[in-house]
């Protein structure tokens, strides 16, 4: 059996020993540095035995080693899939190392409960003081005009709030029309050196508009619960063939309140349509930021609907990508959003 070391390990030293991520599996482990130059003299396919004849290492010692190494994913067997998974990001990943580290380490994150979430918070603030969440001017700032006076758009955004109750068990296909249009919709059309591009409802870098919207509609008037493709392009809805209709909580990181709404809207981005473009690894930033854009135009079309659209970035990424057939490593959930009819009575349920 042929192994290599891995080509998605990255390293940094302390004291006695260094510190190892493979960030395409999230495997961290600390070792010796002799298992560090192990590691760097394995870099091409080879047994255990020819390893020890080359590079002067015992048969009983690899022998010892290997099967550590493999489960960390130090060591990566010829034909196995993660060994196909370092192929696709070598072909697929344009913006770096650092980059991927941040990117791939965060996916499929074990996120707290609301009940863990609140104790971490008061155990903190009896010891941590917490820094302002606002800032405030000096006596003698100048006042501006009153922004909310006759001001139809700004009255919509100070309506806005994140209620995660639904008083309805659904919300009209009008409703959730209005949302992804808002978010995604394509109002017109623009060219550059290389061709046309789409203009949206929001701001995009480089007009590349990496983001695909994916439905998943348990309460929608006049959609048979399933998932969904939203096409910007054409405005409509493709059904997705899924294996099973997964509860909403399964794909938020376990947010039971989720499960009472009657939609959830995916975003993921196809990071290589910026990629193609952009080998800048700080387009990685601008994705992300395209996402907040999108879902604050949901947000405000929600509201005028008199809809609570309730946002997330606790994802269940593997969960997410297995539904809706997303296998690239350049395919990516970023957000989400659930869209009900909020309960007005009940005080507002937060996870923080």
């Amino acid at each position: 059996m042929k192994m290599r070391s891995s080509k998605t390990l990255v390293f940094y030293p302390g004291t006695n020993k260094v510190t190892a991520c493979n960030f395409l599996t999230r495997s961290v482990f600390e070792c010796s540095p002799e298992v560090v130059g192990l590691l760097a003299s394995w870099d091409e396919w080879a047994s255990t035995a020819q390893i020890a004849r080359a590079h002067g290492w015992s048969k009983a010692d690899l022998n010892a080693v290997v099967p550590q190494l493999l489960d960390f994913s130090a060591l990566v067997t010829a034909g196995s899939p993660l060994a196909e998974q370092e192929t696709q990001f070598s072909g697929q990943w344009n913006w770096g190392i650092p980059t991927a580290l941040m990117h791939f380490c965060v996916q499929d994150s074990a996120f707290m409960t609301t009940e863990q979430a609140e104790a971490r918070q008061i155990e903190r603030a009896g010891h941590v003081a917490q820094p302002d969440l606002m800032l405030k001017n000096a006596n003698g700032a100048i006042r501006l005009p009153n922004a909310l006076d006759e001001n139809e758009l700004l009255a919509l955004m100070a309506r806005r709030r994140t209620n995660r109750t639904a008083a309805a068990p659904t919300i009209t296909a009008r409703q959730l029309s209005d949302c992804l249009f808002a978010g995604m919709g394509i109002t017109g059309e623009t060219s550059n050196c290389v061709g046309a591009l789409p203009l949206g409802m929001t701001p995009s870098g480089g007009a590349r508009n990496p983001y695909e919207a994916y439905v998943v509609a348990l309460g929608v008037e006049g959609l048979e619960p399933g998932v969904y493709h939203y096409s910007a392009a054409d405005h409509d809805l493709g059904r997705i063939s899924a294996n099973h209709l997964p509860r909403i909580s399964e794909l938020v990181g376990g947010q039971e309140w989720a499960d009472a709404m009657p939609c959830l809207v995916l975003l993921c981005a196809r990071l290589d349509r910026t990629m193609w473009k952009y080998d800048d690894a700080n387009a990685y930033r601008v994705v992300l930021i395209e996402a907040g854009h999108i879902g604050q135009n949901m947000m405000l079309a929600a509201t005028r609907h008199g809809l609570s659209a309730c946002p997330t970035a606790a994802l269940s990424h593997s969960p997410i990508k297995r539904l809706l057939g997303l296998d690239r490593l350049t395919d990516a959930p970023i957000y989400a959003l659930t869209l009900s009819t909020p309960d007005l009575v009940s005080v507002p349920k937060r996870v923080e």
